[in-house]
């Protein structure tokens, strides 16, 4: 086992959705290095959305398995605190940051200033000769022991497993330094750069649905494309973000009691409604 120089936090999640924005149910982790004994974090996440059938297929975490669970903000904070002081590495770093980043969002939870590295540009440093570089191809081609793939805390611990390999095979029998492991683990990213970024068209239009969502009060969208008369919904906003292609609002729609996703593009006016 190589000795490093800082502790790390190998860390994994799951999400109740395969498409769009993630939404946080599962957070796995486990901390190691520095001289540290490894200890383990795992915590089932009470999403606002149902688990779709193509997540449901790759994780196994079901509707009945959350109910529950603990609420968001709650894990977060215990993870955060957990991670005190170390650097996140996770497999494919980004897809996890992003996950982590909406959460904090829809909590409204200031992200600390950890540093995130990935273990995918390790592992094609150190075994460039593996059939593909995805985690379970990995675990199996390094014959690491390791059961229930696809949940948080086992793809956590394949992740610090896959890390040490990795620095082993790399190390030569040198110590491994930060800026060394830094180099070798792609250049660090700060989760604070995770957070989903904010709506860049009608700012007039997002003014009022940020301030709709800090109040937590209602407001009625005039929804609807060029092709039809708007559709009038009521909701209470919760999260303004700007996607790839569009951009978006999460809100609570009063008719379904459901949390929804509307394109901003599409919203031609933004009315005030009645609280509940």
């Amino acid at each position: 086992m190589q000795t490093l120089p800082t502790p790390l936090v190998a860390f994994d999640t799951e999400s109740a959705t395969s498409s769009g924005a993630p939404h946080l149910i599962e957070l796995g982790a486990v901390r190691f290095g520095a001289g540290d004994s490894e200890e383990h974090f795992q915590a089932l996440v009470r999403p606002e959305v149902e688990v779709d059938e193509h997540a449901l297929a790759v994780h196994g975490i079901s509707d009945a398995d959350l109910v529950d669970a603990e609420p968001a903000p709650d894990v977060l904070e215990r993870f955060f605190e957990f991670a005190a002081d170390a650097t996140l590495i996770a497999h494919n770093a980004r897809a996890d940051a992003n996950t982590l980043g909406f959460a904090c969002a829809r909590a409204d939870l200031a992200p600390p200033p950890l540093r995130i590295l990935d273990s995918l540009a390790l592992a094609r440093a150190a075994f460039p000769d593996a059939p593909d570089h995805r985690l379970d191809t990995l675990v199996e081609f390094l014959g690491l022991e390791i059961d229930g793939l696809h949940r948080a805390l086992p793809d956590a611990v394949a992740c610090w497993q896959l890390v040490e390999a990795c620095l082993e095979e790399l190390g030569h029998g040198e110590p491994w330094s930060e800026s060394r492991l830094f180099a070798a683990a792609a250049i660090p990213f700060p989760l604070t750069g995770a957070l989903p970024p904010r709506p860049n068209r009608r700012p007039a239009q997002v003014r009022v649905l940020e301030a709709a969502r800090r109040e937590e009060l209602p407001v009625t969208l005039c929804y609807g494309g060029s092709s039809s008369p708007p559709a009038r919904i009521t909701v209470t906003p919760r999260l303004l973000y700007r996607g790839r292609d569009h951009c978006y609002i999460e809100a609570e729609c009063h008719a379904s009691g459901l949390l929804k996703t509307y394109r901003l593009d599409r919203v031609q006016r933004v009315e005030a409604s009645s609280p509940r």
